[in-house]
């Protein structure tokens, strides 16, 4: 299998199970996406900021999905680095969040996971686009 074949089913994952997944939990049940970061009393409004996250979330996997049939790495290739900035965004947020909350529970090491494994996926993908070597 080649990288650029391999890094269709990761952004496939990502957009179905990822994405899709998470967003329709934020949009859907809010309080238990919420409550799995923290047992603090939360406030409704954050739930309903976390509801326009699963938003977010839906438009990209949208976005994904829709651009992975093209086939075209030209295409792919601006998302692609998009996601990557995303993904080092993301990498603050949690940094951040961190500091608040200084607890390594399970979904917070998964969040890392994911985000530290998509951005190195990513990374190698653009670096191999830009040498013209997919």
């Amino acid at each position: 299998m080649t990288y650029n074949k391999f890094m269709r089913y990761v952004l496939t994952f990502e957009a179905i199970v990822l994405n899709a997944g998470t967003g329709a939990m934020c949009l859907i049940m809010p309080r238990i996406f919420t409550s799995q970061f923290s047992a603090d009393a939360i406030p409704a409004v954050a739930f309903e900021f976390t509801r326009w996250y699963g938003v977010l979330l839906w438009v990209l996997a949208f976005y994904v999905l829709r651009i992975l049939p093209a086939n075209d790495n030209r295409i792919l290739a601006p998302a692609v680095e998009a996601l990557l900035f995303g993904d080092l965004v993301h990498l603050f947020a949690i940094y951040m969040f961190y500091r608040v909350m200084p607890v390594w529970s399970f979904p917070f090491i998964i969040m890392l996971f994911f985000t530290l494994g998509l951005a190195i996926v990513r990374s190698v993908w653009v670096y191999r686009y830009h040498q013209q070597k997919l």
